[in-house]
């Protein structure tokens, strides 16, 4: 089996990957509505030769033309079953190119659809999707998968577990789109990329598409610091905004801007020819790659941000009070599915100063599986932090894990040997680090020897099958003190022990304190003793302020807060105070106002608050622009700056949408109706098959009172004009992201034009740019769904006599 890292580590040099493939298959012969993946069946030659003029260019790795090969991007063509054949063909003719000169690399592109919840796209359903792509690959030679131009960290993971389901061990690199502030679209950093690439196994992490060579060498330089992992660089040949592509010598002198950078593998995406890839190989001839140092630390991560354990960071806090296991409020509302509750106590735990958050749930007589799964959701919804999945059944681990957004801790299993093979092989097949307990059929050791030689029996077990030992945290297990006069001392022992092994350690504090009076004050005594022992992690209720100063002042003491920073930026104008600030047990409130529910996506008390306004007698329409418009326009704010991204854009515009139908119906029941601020029609044009920014930008729309008329994907110049005259358009919107394609919307406006319509056009996507959209004669262009909306606004307002 190929030991990719190995490999390119071997070159000792920057390796070579190719080119742009839709441009060349274009200049071959294909033309929409054949999909560039049914080239691989109907002109295998053509698509032979560009590999081959790949390969004579200088590429020691070619890519497979299987961007769009998965089954719910084929199936548009009614060609899902034949997916693996599809794939495997193109694997077979990429592999005959090669002659053992370069290696193939399997494409697996996105599908085209936001996997759940953003979209409507199950994960496993995506994983499904993927799988028999995976296969038709595997079965022509391909040497390994590059999973490329991901903008959602979920629905890579999607792709990997397809490539690990498939069972083979082939190496797998994924790479990113970034082209927000750094980030994806969906708000993925480059930190997080490289740690959940790493964490999953990955033998790289890449960044392509979105942005030219120029505007990636930050991306590079941020993704080579923060890990070790092979960097692959495939920017476009320069930025469709520019309005033209770079030639081959610029884009090669750019490109040794990403070899400084860092990046140990650079090619090209979209723009870029077997010309561009020859400058690239004279350029680059020569020219080590810069080595990546690794991280010490453990790193836990959302789709957002990462949380560090362990080598001197300071203690890692675990917030518990997702935890149904008790009687009360929080129960009652998961038992009725009412996530309003869990997710303002996961805010709550987040404001308070927790890294991760544990979703517990263990309520008799219901679903676990599906509590926990919907629980995760609504988490993942409410905050950014990394998710502990707390379960004694490592089925219900696994599964859950699988679709998680970023590095989980799976919380826990025991030492017990089918138990503990079960969670080790969950943790290393999903990405997550895995919470051990030091007991087993015998039960807990009485001695802490004992509960050593159980930490390292894990520690061994998990390096067996490729699982660091930083990535167990190993819980040496906290007995009540007073039910035993040894057993607090006993935990310190073993505390201590740990630091030997490698193994992070963790411990549920409150346990400590059973059967006792003043329980806080137990627990953040012990917690300062357990800190002086060398924990790393705790798992706690972050609302117990004490506490919570304990541990950070524990940090300052033990040397985990350099310069006492984090402390004086906690701590510095404020009294201190020996009583909570929260109640340890306080219920969340739900009381906000409109704008705040806007803001945080949450539907039901937007709902509430609209409902409020129009109780106290405020007029339905008085809601919709004095209120919901206002509150978007922040969002809009938000957006722009990089504190929001799609999932917050998405969110906020669902719960914008439920008051506007609320304003509604209300007008409905006093005999008037609605009336829409305009009719937007909304098209990807023939030949392109990508929709998600054309229904990111409905969502927006509707949720500013438009009417949006979806005339669907891949649609003909002549039905978007027809669909415009019947919904009485006043304004079109035209969307495309293959180069190839971006001539359609000429050919859209020019027969519109001709035929004396008067609504507006407007452009958006990755292949367009406002040169491109003046060029053809649109009336404007947009680069996200938030500008969309702005431009919307203000053409409609000038067709109406506004400014």
């Amino acid at each position: 089996m190929l030991d990719l890292v190995r490999w390119l580590r071997e070159k000792n040099s920057i390796v070579i990957l190719d080119g742009g493939m839709g441009t060349m298959l274009e200049e071959a012969g294909w033309r929409p509505p054949l999909l560039p993946e049914e080239m691989n069946l109907v002109n295998p030659d053509a698509v032979r030769k560009i590999h081959e003029a790949y390969l004579e260019a200088g590429a020691l790795l070619i890519e497979t033309n299987t961007f769009g090969g998965s089954a719910v991007k084929l199936s548009h063509r009614g060609l899902a079953g034949e997916t693996r054949k599809i794939n495997r063909m193109a694997a077979s003719l990429a592999r005959k190119a090669a002659g053992g000169r370069a290696l193939v690399a399997g494409s697996i592109g996105p599908s085209g659809r936001l996997v759940e919840p953003l979209g409507t796209l199950a994960f496993e359903e995506a994983v499904s999707s993927f799988l028999p792509q995976v296969q038709g690959l595997l079965d022509g030679g391909a040497d390994f998968f590059l999973v490329e131009t991901m903008i959602d960290l979920r629905e890579a993971k999607a792709a990997v577990m397809a490539i690990k389901d498939a069972g083979k061990g082939l190496p797998f690199v994924v790479s990113f789109t970034f082209d927000r502030n750094g980030c994806t679209m969906t708000g993925t950093p480059p930190e997080v990329a490289m740690a959940w690439a790493a964490a999953v196994g990955a033998s790289g992490v890449g960044v392509n598409c979105g942005t030219g060579p120029e505007d990636t060498v930050e991306t590079v330089r941020r993704l080579r610091r923060a890990g070790e992992l092979p960097v692959f660089a495939y920017p476009n040949g320069g930025l469709p905004s520019q309005g033209a592509w770079l030639a081959p010598d610029p884009f090669a002198e750019a490109c040794a801007g990403l070899a400084e950078a860092g990046a140990t593998v650079i090619g090209g995406c979209c723009g870029t020819t077997p010309r561009h890839i020859q400058a690239l190989s004279r350029r680059l001839a020569g020219i080590r790659p810069v080595p990546g140092s690794p991280r010490p630390q453990t790193v836990l991560a959302s789709r957002t941000r990462i949380s560090l354990c362990g080598e001197g960071e300071p203690l890692l806090v675990v917030g518990e009070r997702i935890n149904p296991s008790r009687k009360g409020p929080l129960r009652e509302a998961m038992i009725a599915r009412n996530w309003a509750q869990v997710r303002e106590e996961a805010r709550l735990q987040a404001e308070a100063g927790a890294d991760v958050i544990d979703i517990n749930g263990g309520i008799p007589g219901q679903d676990r599986m599906e509590l926990i799964s919907a629980a995760v959701t609504a988490v993942e919804g409410a905050v950014n932090l990394p998710l502990s999945i707390d379960s004694e059944d490592p089925q219900i681990l696994e599964k859950i894990a699988r679709s998680v957004a970023g590095i989980p801790l799976l919380n826990s299993v025991t030492c017990e040997p089918e138990v503990l093979e079960r969670g080790l092989s969950a943790a290393l097949k999903t990405g997550s680090a895995v919470v051990v307990l030091t007991m087993d059929s015998k039960g807990i050791p009485d001695e802490a020897n004992g509960r050593l030689a159980l930490a390292e029996r894990a520690a061994e077990a998990g390096e067996k099958i490729g699982l660091p030992r930083k990535m167990l945290f190993v819980d040496p297990l906290t007995l009540a003190a007073g039910a035993g006069d040894r057993n607090a001392r006993l935990t310190l022992e073993s505390l201590r022990g740990l630091s030997s092994i490698g193994t992070r350690s963790i411990l549920g504090i409150s346990n400590i304190s059973f059967g006792l009076p003043k329980r806080s004050l137990i627990n953040r005594t012990f917690l300062a003793m357990a800190m002086s022992c060398g924990l790393d992690a705790v798992i706690a209720n972050p609302l117990d302020e004490a506490l919570m100063s304990c541990a950070a002042a524990g940090n300052v003491l033990a040397g985990r807060d350099p310069g006492a920073r984090r402390y004086i930026a906690l701590y510095s104008g404020k009294e201190s105070s020996e009583t909570p600030s929260h109640p340890l047990h306080a219920e969340p409130s739900f009381d906000m106002d409109l704008t705040e529910a806007i803001l945080r996506g949450e539907k039901e008390a937007a709902i509430s608050a609209g409902r409020a306004f129009l109780g106290e007698g405020g007029h339905p329409m008085g809601l919709i622009q004095d209120r919901v418009l206002p509150a978007l326009e922040e969002v809009g704010r938000l957006y722009e700056c990089g504190d929001f991204f799609l999932p917050q854009l998405l969110a906020s515009s669902e719960a914008a949408q439920a008051v506007c139908r609320l304003a509604e119906e209300s007008l409905l029941a006093g005999g008037k109706t609605l009336e829409t601020r305009g009719t937007v029609l909304l098209a990807t044009v023939e030949g392109d098959l990508h929709d998600l920014g054309k229904n990111v930008v409905a969502m927006v729309l509707k949720s500013r009172g438009y009417k949006v008329v979806d005339a669907g994907k891949d649609v003909p110049a002549e039905r978007i004009l027809e669909a415009a005259v019947r919904e009485r358009a006043d304004l079109v919107g035209l969307s495309a992201l293959m180069t190839t394609t971006v001539e359609r919307m000429g050919e859209v406006i020019s027969m519109g034009r001709a035929r004396g319509m008067s609504c507006r056009f407007i452009l958006g996507g990755a292949a367009v740019s406002a040169d491109f959209a003046e060029k053809i004669g649109a009336d404007g262009y947009a680069r996200d769904a938030i500008e969309a909306a702005r431009l919307v606004d203000r053409l409609l307002a000038q067709g109406n006599g506004g400014e």
